[in-house]
């Protein structure tokens, strides 16, 4: 971008007054040379940052010039203006005063200034400094955040200092609004409000800027040229990043040579490039995330978005999609990492993985990233530097795996982030194997559509419009058929004769997985087994591992039980962990009752691949059609009259499933089909079991407990959109209690676990963050014991003294005696 200046600065001329003032300063580690670089130079700086990214982008200045209705050149001769201001705070002797030294040498040591009591925030300081000159003004608010948020509860009052200095610091803001105003061909101080993505764009271009800092000390440097060299300095600086990276292809074709579209990726062809929300509901195993990756690499292509997010529900789900999208990624951006973003991915990349990995609130930033949930609701939450997360998102293809698993209070946050996505121009796909018809419509009225189709297959295209197109297809013919059986149990675990039969088929070379709802009942089960056949080639997954522990049992699970694994018979015993997204296949699934969409997710790891003529080692002989058990109470429900009874009666699968109707209304479903045909049960079984009208037959007390459940979720649902709109002070983005704010109810407790001589249990220094970690398992707040620890937000527990932990993970108390008494 250029501009004409009508000033000449030489040492013969009186230099402006802004050039008094330092904006970076080297620490005393730094190598010698100027200590200093002027403000003015810092500004230009990061905005030729984002002068660079918003040129090279498919897509930001697109979506800031359509929210603002004006043209792409106005709109980014609006946001460089403002975004040459974002460090308008520095100019005050506050700041300046950081560094005596250098405002000495800067300012002379003829004026005072006496130190400050409170901090001296640059960024809201510089917001209150504006509005004093300008009113009020959302695009300066949002570059003035840029730090992570900009306060304007707090209280400003001019420095200590000398009158003289006072009027300088009043004059240098004065004259660099000025040429801002010149430098970007403004007229007069644009009042555009809110610019969603210039908080993002400021807060990132500042960082990137800062790292090409040359440190420059002469006043006598004509700024046009100055920022002429910057811009090709900040242009090696973002390609360095990852951050405008070009797609090199795009499509089904391109991304998966040598593989023929089938079901819904037939439908690619057809779909709209248009920015919007897309809505993909197909069978489980069916392609949806191929189909995801191919259509997002299309809308990239047509200049519509920047990249691709996928969320996923689990940390679990998250590394096994990394795992699975690196060949694609690599042929749509070939210079570009994949970034993972979860609690505990920092510990899964290298060290060299370079800027984008180096924080979770950064992973976004880049062409293609995959994260668990949590990670992007931080995006509409009162967290500092959300706003880099939303941006991260804003600017790409957001796909959001599993969209159905999600709680009441969790899809209060996630429609606040589609609504986002609406708002910023972007395009959002979400994927679902088993979609109740009533989230449907709750999801796509995000976009402000709605669907009236009851195909299945179905996907359902929302622009940005409000304008619907529904795809479905042809008549398909059943492409797998499963067995039902239903064993019922006092415990809601197999008896003994059940589980002799698991036994057996697992001796005769079948791979066998059960699914419990709790860990108790996983470890449980599992400790019945193995104490009576420790021969056995058994696991026990769940998520009450110490990070060190899951991860290998994750990556065992994965190898022993994937399409490729050698099919020896095996038994999993295993929580929800492995319900979604991993590429798991067994002959047998046994599982506790849960509501009829998550039992579809389970039955989604049954006969997962062919195996006949297909070179993947064949199946086991004793099973010949993939057989779902479902594990019933043996007690009727007719006799319950409160919905504490009827939790009981289904035990721990009760509490985890409050809504227990539609436990009632699987059991009957299952009772009545001793086959599923899939596809075409889907909607058929889910629409039975999530319809809001009571039947005629059920029991009154059914009725109370859904409308129990209702108010509950209703209110958990309020209560997160409340929340995403809050402007409190917001926590640190690494401050775990975070995690609080992403999810409903009590938040876990971190409980770092140690051996009897004072070691941390799988070695290292309890002062380093990633030992320290390796060690943690995360434990509800009544179960966590031990020395609370108030630097790092944990509890300090002994193995075996505060609490239990061994091959099985964390077993509670009121578990022990009941283990040790069935040995």
């Amino acid at each position: 971008m250029k501009h004409l200046i009508n000033r000449k600065n030489s040492h013969d001329e009186k230099i402006n007054t802004y050039f008094m003032y330092w904006g970076k300063a080297k620490s005393e580690s730094q190598a010698t040379g100027a200590d200093y670089h002027l403000l003015p130079y810092h500004c230009l700086d990061v905005t030729a940052v984002a002068d660079v990214w918003l040129e090279e982008s498919n897509i930001l200045l697109s979506q800031i010039s359509c929210y603002l209705d004006t043209t792409q050149d106005q709109a980014k001769r609006i946001c460089l203006f403002f975004i040459l201001l974002h460090d308008l705070g520095k100019f005050d002797a506050r700041f300046q005063n950081f560094r005596e030294d250098i405002r000495q040498i800067l300012q002379g040591d003829d004026w005072e200034i006496e130190p400050d009591p409170t901090y001296y925030s640059h960024g809201s300081c510089g917001y209150r400094q504006f509005s004093e000159m300008f009113d009020t003004n959302e695009a300066m608010k949002a570059v003035a955040g840029h730090h992570g948020s900009c306060d304007t509860s707090q209280p400003y009052h001019d420095p200590d200092a000398d009158d003289e200095l006072l009027e300088l610091d009043e004059q240098a803001r004065k004259e660099w609004v000025e040429f801002s105003l010149d430098f970007c061909q403004l007229k007069e101080v644009p009042d555009v409000g809110d610019i969603p993505m210039l908080a993002g764009l400021c807060s990132v271009a500042d960082w990137v800027g800062s790292s090409i800092t040359n440190f420059t000390t002469d006043p006598s440097i004509n700024l046009q040229q100055y920022y002429q060299d910057t811009l090709l300095r900040a242009r090696k600086a973002l390609v360095d990043t990852g951050m405008i990276e070009k797609s090199q292809g795009a499509g089904f074709a391109y991304l998966f040579n040598g593989y023929r579209p089938r079901g819904i990726q037939t439908l690619l062809s057809e779909m709209p490039l248009k920015a919007g929300l897309t809505l993909v509901e197909s069978d489980t195993g069916s392609g949806k995330t191929e189909f995801a990756l191919a259509y997002a690499s299309s809308l990239i292509e047509a200049g519509l978005a920047d990249g691709v997010v996928f969320g996923l529900p689990t940390q679990a789900t998250a590394n096994g999609l990394f795992s699975r999208v690196g060949d694609a990624a690599k042929k749509l951006f070939p210079d570009t990492k994949t970034t993972l973003a979860h609690g505990k991915s920092k510990y899964l990349m290298s060290d060299e993985s370079g800027f984008l990995q180096q924080s979770n609130k950064r992973a976004f930033l880049g062409s293609m990233s995959v994260a668990t949930i949590d990670q992007i609701l931080m995006g509409v939450l009162g967290i500092r530097h959300q706003f880099v997360r939303s941006f991260g998102t804003r600017k790409s293809v957001l796909v959001l795996d599993e969209i159905h698993s999600f709680d009441a209070y969790m899809l209060g946050l996630i429609e606040q982030v589609l609504k986002g996505q609406h708002q910023a121009y972007s395009s959002v796909i979400l994927l679902s194997a088993t979609l109740p018809n009533t989230l449907k419509e709750k999801l796509l009225s995000t976009y402000k559509g709605k669907s009236l189709n009851n195909a299945y297959p179905l996907v359902s295209h929302t622009d940005l419009f409000a304008t619907t197109q529904e795809f479905t297809l042809p008549k398909q013919a059943t492409n797998k058929t499963i067995t039902l059986k239903t064993w019922c149990s006092d415990d809601l675990l197999p008896s003994i004769n059940q589980r002799k039969k698991m036994i057996d088929w697992v001796s005769q070379g079948a791979m066998v997985g059960v699914i419990c709802n709790t860990v108790k009942d996983a470890q449980r089960l599992y400790h019945q087994i193995k104490i009576a056949n420790p021969e056995l080639k058994i696991e026990l997954f769940h998520a009450r591992f110490t990070f060190g522990d899951r991860k290998k049992r994750e990556d065992q699970v994965l190898k022993n039980y994937d399409k490729n694994a050698k099919r020896t018979g095996r038994l999993l015993i295993a929580t929800q962990v492995i319900e979604q997204s991993l590429d798991l296949d067994f002959d047998v699934l046994i599982s506790q009752i849960a509501p009829i969409e998550f039992l579809m997710q389970r039955m989604g790891r049954l006969w997962r691949h062919e195996r006949i003529d297909s070179g993947l080692c064949p199946r086991a002989s004793c099973i010949k059609a993939p057989l779902f058990i479902t594990l019933l109470p043996n007690e009727k429900i007719t006799d319950l009259t409160s919905s504490e009874q009827l939790k009981h009666h289904y035990q721990g699968s009760g509490y985890v499933y409050q809504n227990s109707r539609l436990l009632y209304r699987t059991e009957q479903y299952l009772n009545q089909h001793p086959l599923l045909h899939f596809p075409d049960c889907y909607r058929e079984a889910i629409n039975y079991v999530h319809e809001e009208q009571s039947y005629s037959e059920e029991p009154q007390v059914l009725t109370s407990v859904a409308d129990e459940y209702s108010i509950i979720a209703d209110g958990s649902n309020y209560t997160a959109r409340s929340l995403s709109k809050l402007q409190s002070k917001p926590l640190n983005d690494v401050d775990p209690r975070c995690a609080l704010l992403t999810r409903d109810g009590e938040m876990s407790a971190t409980v770092v676990l140690f051996k009897e001589d004072g070691s941390l249990l799988h070695g290292g220094d309890f002062n380093e963050q990633q030992d320290r970690e390796n060690s943690t398992v995360a434990l509800a707040k009544k179960h966590a014991k031990g020395i609370k620890d108030e630097r790092y937000y944990c509890y300090k527990a002994v193995v075996d003294k505060d609490i239990i932990y061994n091959e099985m993970g964390f077993i509670t108390t009121d578990l022990i005696d009941e283990l040790t008494a069935g040995s």
